[in-house]
């Protein structure tokens, strides 16, 4: 028997949510850099030491980020533009609450997490969303969204500068605030998927089984049947394949190890003695070097049919040694070029890592695995961020955070490297094992 089967539109109402994913990310992805910006002159003032601005900054990276297996079921539950609209709700007034925030308890609430909770569950839905709209054009479409959202690094800290030299810095973040609210007018254009679905005839025949005189399954306990439901639920099965295991712990220690670098480029800046122009200035100059790469690089990887794990892996290691070099020097033009080389690799970085795991899995597990990826990234940041806080603290300079980060980065490449060899081994042995029973 003949019949149709729905698929994912791969334009349409699609490109709709191409720019609701990019006016989202436009603001959510420059809150980050913009708020270190302005922090590196507001804690000082509040007494605050740097142990305690470490936790404050890592923990808005990885709060979010830890309740990833929630966002993923309340996605499957209510569907993005719902969980989008209480994004909103929690960036808006989390940063609304960060300008009148005076103590250390009232900042880790505010933007530590109340505002964490917002800037994550937006990028979130954001990839979920463009992921279910798109298969076949997933990486041109994901460096789209990515490039015009990387406007936002590059705009808003010379805006900043501007609205510094005018305002307070609690005025300046409460207007952060109203332009989070833009996040709502992205939420409600986000349909759901089901609306716009293809049809698309297939040959493949559907036969009708009937099933007879079969014992019924053994009853199960309350126990195990609400532990089967959690499973079901949260798709624990996934966490039985090796491979996206070793996926989902390399993705969390790469994005620790970055996420964590980005939070604290402008106070690792400051300890160079650059101020607060120059500082702008070379986050503007990453900014436009990510905006260009996150644009091209999807093209350079269709164009050498390259896998998005792999163009993920080249990135980092162009981020390992872009990072050692500033170690290297002090000079701000030289470091205004480190920048630039900065950004590319890490336009590529951003855009792929947005594909690894969509790629990997089915469409149905998305929103779990995905959850998944976001509680062991936030497990990471928050752990390694307090232990970067600490060594920041007894060494009076972030040099040796730079590399701790860069450690890290690298053992993502060996688990990953490793894990190519074995399954190539394992191929091996099966071509050798098959060809044996056929000989035979």
């Amino acid at each position: 028997m003949k019949k149709f089967v729905k698929v994912q539109p791969d334009g349409g109402y699609g490109w709709v949510i191409v720019f609701a994913s990019a006016l989202s990310n436009f603001i959510s992805l420059s809150l980050a850099p913009c708020l270190g910006l302005i922090f590196k002159d507001t804690f000082p003032p509040l007494h605050l030491s740097a142990m305690e601005a470490s936790i404050i900054i890592n923990t808005n990276g990885a709060f979010g980020l830890l309740i990833g297996p929630i966002t993923g079921v309340l996605h499957k539950i209510y569907g993005c533009r719902k969980v989008a609209l209480l994004a909103g709700l929690f960036l808006t007034a989390g940063m609304v609450l960060t300008a009148f925030a005076q103590t250390f308890g009232s900042l880790l609430t505010a933007y530590g997490i109340i505002t964490s909770l917002g800037m994550q569950m937006t990028e979130s839905t954001c990839r979920l969303s463009v992921n279910q709209y798109f298969q076949k054009k997933r990486s041109l479409v994901t460096g789209f969204v990515m490039t015009a959202a990387g406007f936002g690094p590059i705009l808003l800290p010379q805006l900043l500068r501007l609205l510094l030299k005018e305002y307070a810095t609690h005025e300046v973040v409460l207007f952060f605030g109203g332009l989070c609210a833009h996040v709502f007018v992205a939420a409600v254009l986000l349909q759901p998927v089901e609306w716009h679905m293809k049809k698309e005839f297939t040959s493949e025949e559907v036969v009708e089984l009937t099933q007879t005189n079969q014992d019924a399954p053994p009853e199960k306990s309350v126990i195990r049947r609400a532990l089967d439901d959690i499973a079901k639920t949260f798709d624990l099965d996934l966490l039985k394949d090796p491979v996206f295991d070793n996926i989902l712990i390399g993705l969390a220690l790469a994005t620790f190890a970055e996420t964590s670098f980005t939070l604290l480029v402008p106070f690792i800046l400051h300890d160079f003695q650059l101020t607060t122009a120059q500082i702008a200035t070379f986050l503007s100059t990453l900014g436009v070097a990510d905006m260009i790469s996150r644009f091209v690089g999807p093209y350079v990887g269709n164009y050498f049919t390259k896998p998005s794990r792999l163009m993920f892996a080249y990135a980092l290691v162009v981020l390992i040694v872009i990072k050692f070099m500033i170690l290297l020097t002090g000079n701000f033009y030289v470091l205004l070029l480190i920048g630039f080389a900065l950004g590319i690799a890490k336009g590529i970085r951003k855009v792929y890592m947005w594909l690894v795991i969509p790629d990997y899995v089915s469409l149905e597990k998305l929103p779990s695995a995905s959850g998944m990826d976001m509680l062991a990234r936030g497990a990471c940041i928050l752990i390694g961020g307090t232990v970067l806080g600490a060594v920041r603290g007894a060494t009076g300079n972030y040099r040796m955070c730079i590399i701790l980060m860069n450690c890290v980065t690298i053992a993502t490449i060996v688990m990953w490297t490793a894990e190519y060899f074995i399954v190539k081994y394992k191929r091996k042995n099966c071509i050798v094992r098959s060809n044996n029973i056929q000989l035979k």
